[in-house]
């Protein structure tokens, strides 16, 4: 594979970023599986395949995991802009989310030492980054883990971005602290893969708070948001009402997945095309993507990581059951080349 000069790993990356991964981390991946069409399913499922092999040959010491939080470390009232869970230790899912996701709570490994210095080498570089201790982590990690590391045994180092909550990181702030993230890998000794968690374009029924009126459900879920941590448990009915309006909205609207859009971004990251994805804003990517698109502000900051070089998608499905698109971006062929 013949790669751009000016699409070259950071020096001092290019033996210590072993495996990179831009993944989607749609609900119905959860206990959802049945409900899309039998050759959707197959060929999400070879990608999964795919990438948990690749994933396997790479042999990473670390997976640095790049995150939403969903009001499961904070509230809509106290959201960083960044921020890093830094502990030999995380916990995850939260009981009430077990069947969901279809794994049980259980501890999952961290690396303190290696957060604490991202974290202080992005305080250094004028990166306001918020420290947490043990994270609670929910399918923005644990998805990926079931199906791309299923034995759950690397560390994983989350680094979380506020993606629901306006003013949101602009994505090339988010590319910079990714650029932030490569130099410090190039400092550390280990191997690490990055996985990217979130998007495509999707709508989950999480609520902005400037959306008026609100019906029964939406004030129940900004007031959840609101409370952030353990705002779930607190409305125990709040679990059952978010599937069936998830259902029904699958049932009803056409409107909940953007191909198109899909399309051009996997193609801007498959060609390492950085301007495209810079010029984007979270105004225009709500309006075009849903209030889930701006997760791909976490695939930006993987691409900062690596500097721009390009990826491959492994698989793109536009699932109407799950509301959203669903796909497996890899870096493999571009980092053997580097």
């Amino acid at each position: 594979m013949t790669i751009d000069t000016s699409q070259q790993l950071i020096a001092g990356t290019e033996s210590k970023i072993v495996a990179a991964f831009g993944m989607t981390h749609t609900p119905g991946l959860g206990n959802l599986l049945s409900l899309p069409p039998e050759g959707q399913v197959e060929n999400i499922l070879a990608g999964f395949d795919e990438a948990r092999s690749l994933l396997a040959r790479a042999q990473p010491d670390i997976i640095l995991a790049l995150v939403n939080d969903h009001f499961d470390m904070s509230s809509m009232d106290n959201m960083p802009a960044f921020s890093i869970s830094v502990a030999d230790q995380h916990y995850g899912p939260p009981a009430h989310l077990e069947d969901w996701i279809q794994l049980k709570r259980a501890p999952i490994a961290g690396h303190r030492d290696y957060a604490m210095t991202i974290l202080e080498s992005g305080i250094a570089a004028g990166f306001d980054i918020t420290r947490w201790g043990s994270a609670e982590l929910v399918h923005n990690v644990l998805l990926p883990m079931r199906f791309l590391r299923p034995e759950r045994d690397i560390p994983v180092v989350p680094i979380f971005t506020n993606c629901f909550v306006p003013p949101c990181p602009t994505l090339s702030r988010c590319f910079d602290l990714g650029q932030l993230l490569a130099r410090v890998i190039a400092k550390r000794p280990e191997k690490v893969a990055i996985i990217a968690s979130g998007g495509i374009s999707h709508w989950p029924p999480f609520v902005n708070e400037t959306d008026q009126p609100l019906d029964e459900f939406e004030q129940r879920m900004l007031e959840a948001q609101r409370a952030g941590p353990g705002g779930m448990t607190k409305d125990p009915e709040l679990s059952r009402m978010i599937a069936e309006r998830e259902m029904e909205m699958a049932a009803t609207r056409d409107d909940l997945i953007n191909v198109d859009w899909d399309r051009r971004v996997l193609n801007a990251l498959e060609r390492g095309d950085k301007e495209t994805l810079l010029s984007m804003n979270y105004e225009d990517i709500y309006r075009d993507a849903g209030n889930g698109g701006y997760e791909m502000a976490l695939w930006v900051m993987m691409m900062g990581a690596l500097n721009g070089i390009p990826g491959r998608t492994l698989f793109y499905e536009p699932v109407r059951e799950w509301m959203g698109g669903v796909s497996v971006l890899s870096y493999d062929k571009a980092l053997s080349a580097n």
